[in-house]
Protein backbone atom coordinates (compact mmCIF):
# COMPACT_ATOMS: atom_id res chain seq x y z
CA UNK A 1 0.00 0.00 0.00
CA UNK A 2 1.14 3.68 -0.82
CA UNK A 3 -1.80 6.00 -0.03
CA UNK A 4 -3.24 6.73 3.10
CA UNK A 5 -6.51 8.15 3.68
CA UNK A 6 -7.42 9.39 6.64
CA UNK A 7 -10.79 11.54 7.42
CA UNK A 8 -9.72 12.88 10.71
CA UNK A 9 -13.13 14.74 11.22
CA UNK A 10 -17.03 14.61 10.20
CA UNK A 11 -17.09 17.90 10.97
CA UNK A 12 -17.10 20.60 8.42
CA UNK A 13 -18.20 24.38 8.57
CA UNK A 14 -19.66 24.24 5.13
CA UNK A 15 -22.75 22.31 3.49
CA UNK A 16 -21.43 21.67 0.28
CA UNK A 17 -24.59 20.83 -2.00
CA UNK A 18 -22.64 17.65 -3.37
CA UNK A 19 -21.06 16.72 0.35
CA UNK A 20 -19.90 13.29 -0.01
CA UNK A 21 -20.09 12.67 3.90
CA UNK A 22 -22.44 10.05 5.45
CA UNK A 23 -23.84 12.31 7.95
CA UNK A 24 -24.35 16.17 6.76
CA UNK A 25 -24.69 16.74 10.74
CA UNK A 26 -21.68 14.74 12.34
CA UNK A 27 -19.40 16.30 14.60
CA UNK A 28 -16.94 12.80 15.01
CA UNK A 29 -13.02 13.59 15.48
CA UNK A 30 -10.92 10.94 14.80
CA UNK A 31 -8.64 10.12 17.66
CA UNK A 32 -4.92 9.52 17.70
CA UNK A 33 -5.08 5.81 18.44
CA UNK A 34 -7.22 5.12 14.93
CA UNK A 35 -4.19 6.84 13.25
CA UNK A 36 -1.81 5.38 14.84
CA UNK A 37 -3.24 1.56 14.08
CA UNK A 38 -3.54 3.17 10.34
CA UNK A 39 -0.05 4.20 9.79
CA UNK A 40 1.30 1.43 11.75
CA UNK A 41 -0.65 -1.37 9.61
CA UNK A 42 0.72 -0.09 6.67
CA UNK A 43 4.13 0.67 7.34
CA UNK A 44 4.73 -2.65 8.72
CA UNK A 45 5.26 -4.05 5.37
CA UNK A 46 6.15 -0.89 3.44
CA UNK A 47 8.50 1.68 3.49
CA UNK A 48 7.09 4.16 1.14
CA UNK A 49 3.72 6.20 2.27
CA UNK A 50 1.39 9.07 1.07
CA UNK A 51 -0.58 10.13 4.28
CA UNK A 52 -3.70 12.88 3.03
CA UNK A 53 -5.66 14.34 5.59
CA UNK A 54 -9.26 14.77 4.73
CA UNK A 55 -12.60 15.50 6.05
CA UNK A 56 -15.10 17.13 6.32
CA UNK A 57 -12.52 20.11 6.76
CA UNK A 58 -9.23 18.69 8.18
CA UNK A 59 -8.19 21.90 9.77
CA UNK A 60 -10.64 21.72 12.56
CA UNK A 61 -8.69 18.92 13.20
CA UNK A 62 -5.30 20.18 12.96
CA UNK A 63 -3.80 19.24 16.11
CA UNK A 64 -4.02 15.20 15.23
CA UNK A 65 -2.09 16.32 11.86
CA UNK A 66 0.43 17.53 14.27
CA UNK A 67 0.79 14.45 16.27
CA UNK A 68 0.38 11.96 13.26
CA UNK A 69 3.44 13.78 11.43
CA UNK A 70 5.18 13.91 15.03
CA UNK A 71 4.70 10.25 15.39
CA UNK A 72 5.96 9.16 12.30
CA UNK A 73 9.25 11.66 12.55
CA UNK A 74 9.50 10.10 15.68
CA UNK A 75 8.87 6.35 14.96
CA UNK A 76 9.68 5.69 11.52
CA UNK A 77 12.74 8.30 10.88
CA UNK A 78 14.10 6.15 8.02
CA UNK A 79 10.82 5.61 5.74
CA UNK A 80 10.00 8.12 2.93
CA UNK A 81 6.58 9.47 4.27
CA UNK A 82 4.73 12.63 2.86
CA UNK A 83 1.99 14.58 3.73
CA UNK A 84 -0.99 15.93 2.21
CA UNK A 85 -3.99 18.10 3.36
CA UNK A 86 -7.09 18.96 1.25
CA UNK A 87 -8.81 21.95 2.77
CA UNK A 88 -11.68 24.26 1.86
CA UNK A 89 -9.23 27.09 2.72
CA UNK A 90 -11.44 28.97 4.56
CA UNK A 91 -9.87 28.33 7.84
CA UNK A 92 -6.18 29.49 6.78
CA UNK A 93 -5.06 31.69 8.69
CA UNK A 94 -0.82 33.03 8.97
CA UNK A 95 -0.26 30.97 11.96
CA UNK A 96 -1.92 27.64 10.77
CA UNK A 97 -0.03 28.73 7.15
CA UNK A 98 3.41 28.97 9.47
CA UNK A 99 2.96 25.71 11.11
CA UNK A 100 1.85 23.85 7.66
CA UNK A 101 4.98 25.12 6.23
CA UNK A 102 7.06 23.61 9.30
CA UNK A 103 5.64 20.47 8.87
CA UNK A 104 5.97 20.19 5.08
CA UNK A 105 2.34 19.64 4.96
CA UNK A 106 1.45 19.53 1.30
CA UNK A 107 -1.85 21.55 0.34
CA UNK A 108 -4.85 21.17 -1.86
CA UNK A 109 -7.50 23.63 -1.67
CA UNK A 110 -11.03 23.06 -2.62
CA UNK A 111 -12.82 25.72 -5.07
CA UNK A 112 -15.48 25.73 -7.62
CA UNK A 113 -16.40 28.60 -8.71
CA UNK A 114 -15.32 32.66 -8.59
CA UNK A 115 -18.83 33.98 -7.77
CA UNK A 116 -18.40 35.69 -4.58
CA UNK A 117 -22.15 35.64 -4.56
CA UNK A 118 -22.93 32.05 -5.16
CA UNK A 119 -24.53 30.11 -2.24
CA UNK A 120 -25.56 27.25 -4.22
CA UNK A 121 -22.26 25.14 -4.32
CA UNK A 122 -20.25 25.43 -1.41
CA UNK A 123 -22.51 27.71 1.41
CA UNK A 124 -21.61 28.10 4.76
CA UNK A 125 -24.28 26.55 7.62
CA UNK A 126 -26.03 30.19 7.64
CA UNK A 127 -26.25 29.36 3.62
CA UNK A 128 -23.46 32.36 3.35
CA UNK A 129 -21.37 32.22 0.11
CA UNK A 130 -17.84 30.71 0.90
CA UNK A 131 -16.05 31.82 -1.97
CA UNK A 132 -14.55 35.05 -1.00
CA UNK A 133 -13.22 33.25 2.24
CA UNK A 134 -11.35 30.69 0.44
CA UNK A 135 -10.04 32.96 -2.16
CA UNK A 136 -8.74 34.99 0.81
CA UNK A 137 -7.28 32.16 2.23
CA UNK A 138 -5.50 31.03 -1.68
CA UNK A 139 -4.02 34.41 -1.35
CA UNK A 140 -2.29 33.62 2.25
CA UNK A 141 -1.14 30.68 0.65
CA UNK A 142 0.37 32.39 -2.30
CA UNK A 143 1.88 35.22 0.10
CA UNK A 144 3.68 33.36 2.30
CA UNK A 145 5.50 31.16 -0.77
CA UNK A 146 3.38 27.71 0.07
CA UNK A 147 2.76 25.85 -3.24
CA UNK A 148 -0.51 24.51 -3.61
CA UNK A 149 -2.80 22.51 -5.76
CA UNK A 150 -6.68 23.17 -6.43
CA UNK A 151 -9.46 20.61 -6.97
CA UNK A 152 -12.58 21.41 -8.71
CA UNK A 153 -15.60 19.17 -8.42
CA UNK A 154 -17.29 19.87 -11.79
CA UNK A 155 -21.55 19.86 -11.31
CA UNK A 156 -23.64 21.26 -14.28
CA UNK A 157 -23.62 23.80 -12.01
CA UNK A 158 -20.27 25.45 -12.95
CA UNK A 159 -19.20 23.67 -15.66
CA UNK A 160 -19.77 26.68 -18.09
CA UNK A 161 -17.30 28.89 -16.13
CA UNK A 162 -14.50 26.36 -15.85
CA UNK A 163 -12.56 28.14 -18.32
CA UNK A 164 -12.79 31.94 -16.46
CA UNK A 165 -11.70 29.67 -13.48
CA UNK A 166 -8.76 28.29 -14.50
CA UNK A 167 -7.31 31.66 -16.33
CA UNK A 168 -7.64 33.28 -13.01
CA UNK A 169 -5.97 30.17 -11.50
CA UNK A 170 -3.49 30.63 -13.86
CA UNK A 171 -3.22 34.54 -13.31
CA UNK A 172 -2.34 33.87 -9.38
CA UNK A 173 0.33 31.63 -10.29
CA UNK A 174 -1.09 28.14 -9.70
CA UNK A 175 0.52 25.33 -10.28
CA UNK A 176 -1.59 22.31 -10.79
CA UNK A 177 -5.56 21.43 -11.06
CA UNK A 178 -7.63 18.59 -10.49
CA UNK A 179 -11.07 18.44 -11.91
CA UNK A 180 -13.23 15.89 -10.10
CA UNK A 181 -16.45 15.48 -11.91
CA UNK A 182 -19.34 14.74 -9.32
CA UNK A 183 -19.40 11.39 -7.62
CA UNK A 184 -23.00 11.01 -6.38
CA UNK A 185 -23.49 9.93 -2.93
CA UNK A 186 -27.44 10.95 -2.83
CA UNK A 187 -30.15 10.35 -5.25
CA UNK A 188 -30.78 13.95 -5.33
CA UNK A 189 -27.14 14.37 -6.94
CA UNK A 190 -27.86 13.15 -10.14
CA UNK A 191 -29.31 15.93 -10.63
CA UNK A 192 -26.29 18.13 -10.85
CA UNK A 193 -24.39 15.67 -12.97
CA UNK A 194 -22.51 17.65 -15.84
CA UNK A 195 -22.43 16.75 -19.27
CA UNK A 196 -19.16 14.73 -19.74
CA UNK A 197 -18.74 15.07 -23.60
CA UNK A 198 -19.04 19.17 -22.68
CA UNK A 199 -16.32 18.45 -20.07
CA UNK A 200 -14.24 16.57 -22.93
CA UNK A 201 -14.53 19.30 -25.41
CA UNK A 202 -13.15 21.80 -22.57
CA UNK A 203 -10.24 19.64 -21.53
CA UNK A 204 -8.89 19.94 -25.29
CA UNK A 205 -9.30 23.40 -24.98
CA UNK A 206 -7.35 23.88 -21.47
CA UNK A 207 -4.45 21.36 -23.21
CA UNK A 208 -1.87 23.93 -23.81
CA UNK A 209 -2.92 25.84 -20.64
CA UNK A 210 0.59 26.76 -18.70
CA UNK A 211 -0.67 24.78 -15.57
CA UNK A 212 -0.81 21.05 -14.63
CA UNK A 213 -3.94 19.88 -15.07
CA UNK A 214 -4.46 15.78 -13.52
CA UNK A 215 -6.98 15.23 -15.85
CA UNK A 216 -4.84 15.23 -18.66
CA UNK A 217 -2.22 12.85 -17.88
CA UNK A 218 -2.22 9.70 -19.38
CA UNK A 219 -2.95 6.48 -17.57
CA UNK A 220 -1.75 3.32 -17.81
CA UNK A 221 -4.07 0.92 -19.16
CA UNK A 222 -6.43 -0.55 -16.51
CA UNK A 223 -4.77 1.67 -14.38
CA UNK A 224 -7.40 4.55 -13.55
CA UNK A 225 -6.31 5.20 -9.96
CA UNK A 226 -5.28 3.62 -6.38
CA UNK A 227 -8.27 1.22 -6.75
CA UNK A 228 -6.78 -0.85 -9.80
CA UNK A 229 -3.64 -1.26 -7.75
CA UNK A 230 -5.11 -1.84 -4.55
CA UNK A 231 -2.43 0.44 -3.13
CA UNK A 232 -4.94 2.90 -1.09
CA UNK A 233 -6.33 2.75 2.23
CA UNK A 234 -9.31 4.81 2.88
CA UNK A 235 -9.82 4.81 6.61
CA UNK A 236 -12.90 7.36 8.46
CA UNK A 237 -12.81 8.63 11.58
CA UNK A 238 -14.03 5.75 13.56
CA UNK A 239 -12.02 3.78 11.58
CA UNK A 240 -13.91 1.99 8.95
CA UNK A 241 -11.85 1.18 6.18
CA UNK A 242 -12.94 1.48 2.57
CA UNK A 243 -11.34 1.46 -0.89
CA UNK A 244 -12.22 4.81 -1.69
CA UNK A 245 -13.25 8.05 -0.06
CA UNK A 246 -16.42 8.55 -2.44
CA UNK A 247 -16.95 4.83 -1.51
CA UNK A 248 -17.64 4.94 2.05
CA UNK A 249 -21.08 2.86 3.16
CA UNK A 250 -20.12 0.72 0.15
CA UNK A 251 -17.95 -1.90 0.46
CA UNK A 252 -16.69 -2.12 4.26
CA UNK A 253 -13.27 -4.02 4.74
CA UNK A 254 -13.20 -4.14 8.40
CA UNK A 255 -11.94 -1.77 10.83
CA UNK A 256 -8.66 -0.73 11.98
CA UNK A 257 -9.42 -0.62 15.71
CA UNK A 258 -10.27 -4.26 15.55
CA UNK A 259 -7.73 -6.40 14.06
CA UNK A 260 -9.03 -9.78 14.54
CA UNK A 261 -11.63 -8.84 11.63
CA UNK A 262 -9.17 -9.17 8.72
CA UNK A 263 -8.87 -6.15 6.19
CA UNK A 264 -10.84 -6.93 3.29
CA UNK A 265 -10.04 -4.51 0.06
CA UNK A 266 -10.61 -5.48 -3.39
CA UNK A 267 -9.30 -4.00 -6.89
CA UNK A 268 -11.29 -3.43 -10.03
CA UNK A 269 -9.63 -3.68 -13.40
CA UNK A 270 -11.05 -0.28 -15.27
CA UNK A 271 -10.13 3.05 -17.46
CA UNK A 272 -12.80 5.14 -15.88
CA UNK A 273 -14.01 5.87 -12.23
CA UNK A 274 -15.61 3.38 -11.00
CA UNK A 275 -16.60 4.87 -8.04
CA UNK A 276 -18.66 7.41 -9.95
CA UNK A 277 -19.91 5.01 -12.59
CA UNK A 278 -20.76 2.11 -9.57
CA UNK A 279 -23.02 5.09 -7.41
CA UNK A 280 -24.63 6.46 -10.72
CA UNK A 281 -26.11 3.09 -11.31
CA UNK A 282 -26.98 2.66 -7.63
CA UNK A 283 -28.94 5.73 -7.93
CA UNK A 284 -30.27 5.37 -10.73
Amino acid sequence: MKFLILKITNNCNLRCIYCYREDNNGKIDMDFKTAKNAIDYILKDDNNLKIQFTGGEPLLNFKLIEKVINYCMDHYPDRSISYAIQTNGTLLEENIIKRIKELKLNVGVSVDTLNPKDSTLRPYMDGRSSTLDTIRGIYLLRNNDLPFGITTVVTNKNLPYLLDLLNYLISLGIRSISFDILKPKRREHLALMPDEDEFKSLLEKMKDFPIYIKNLVGRPKDKYCYLNSGDLLFVNEVGNIYPCPTLEGYFYGGNINNMDDSIKLFKVKCSYCFARDYLIKKFK
